[in-house]
């Protein structure tokens, strides 16, 4: 069992490294409108999910509790904040900012961890967040800006995390209220697109790309929610690494995306900043200090 749960993960982790081809495809299409048919074709995908799992009577018991709503909706605009940022990177040619950006990822949920859980940080966690800082720093440097896109994607993601787990719904319920509470402005962008003779969809390549847009997305949580039944988290989160790993691999040799020092020293100490981490914690599970 845990082979076969090896394998559903290290599927999704390759489908999720895999993205950024998949929405090259369509990069000559707004990030908002490719982002709205995401949200759309989700809700549409889950619904039916939901329909032949027999569980749809579980988001209507959840749909009534006002904070369950609430919280989704704000947890709603977390991830379309996430899915809209990491398109949008796609669209300006830059998958190596998503790549660190998904690296960085664990340990700003760490960090969020110990300043709203107040979870205690040992001295090893508190200098992998610090390396992080130090990676950070020095894309500020590079770029004359922050990296937006590397800090962002991961901090909305992390926040995302945080409150999903402080709430403790399914992720298929909760995702599915998510993009439902999304849907009617996605649909409302899409009218107006339309109305302007703007849009992009049709019954052509683009239009059949954007509705794929909600199957890719669906697609890696099957599989990532079978696979957390026969493996560790432990394990799983050595994984996690394989997607952004590929990404970067994809924006270098794919798409001839220039991994220049300034970028290299960052990944590097990031890298350095995640063994720390991953040190610590198996200190931690073994009974060591």
């Amino acid at each position: 069992m845990a082979q076969k749960g090896f394998i559903l993960a290290l599927a999704t982790f390759i489908m999720w490294g895999i993205f950024p081809i998949f929405f090259k495809f369509i990069q000559g299409i707004s990030a908002t409108e490719v982002l709205a048919h995401r949200v759309i074709w989700s809700s549409v995908i889950l619904l039916i999910v939901l329909i032949i799992t027999k569980k749809l009577n579980s988001v209507k018991r959840l749909a009534k509790i006002k904070k369950v709503t609430l919280t989704l909706a704000v947890t709603g605009v977390l991830i379309a904040s996430n899915w809209g940022i990491f398109i949008y990177a796609i669209n300006q040619n830059d998958i190596l900012a998503t790549s660190l950006g998904y690296f960085i990822n664990p340990l700003f949920s760490i960090l969020l961890g110990a300043i709203i859980l107040k979870e205690e940080l040992s001295p090893a966690l508190k200098l992998s967040i610090f390396i992080v800082f130090i990676a950070i720093a020095i894309q500020i440097y590079a770029l004359g800006r922050l990296p937006f896109i590397s800090i962002i994607l991961p901090l909305s993601f992390a926040l995302y995390g945080l409150l999903r787990k402080r709430l403790g719904v399914r992720a298929f319920e909760g995702l599915f209220i998510e993009t439902m509470i999304l849907s009617p402005f996605a649909i409302i962008y899409l009218v107006y697109l339309y109305i302007n003779q703007s849009s992009e969809f049709g019954l052509n390549f683009n239009g059949v790309m954007l509705f794929l847009s909600g199957f890719i997305t669906i697609l890696p949580l099957l599989t990532f929610n079978a696979s957390t039944k026969y493996l560790k988290l432990s394990t799983i989160g050595f994984l996690q690494y394989i997607s952004p790993t590929l990404s970067m691999i994809i924006a270098v040799f794919m798409y001839n995306e220039t991994l220049d020092f300034y970028k290299f020293t960052s990944f590097m100490l990031i890298w350095i900043s995640l063994a720390i981490a991953a040190m610590a914690n198996l200190r931690r599970k073994n009974g060591t200090k």
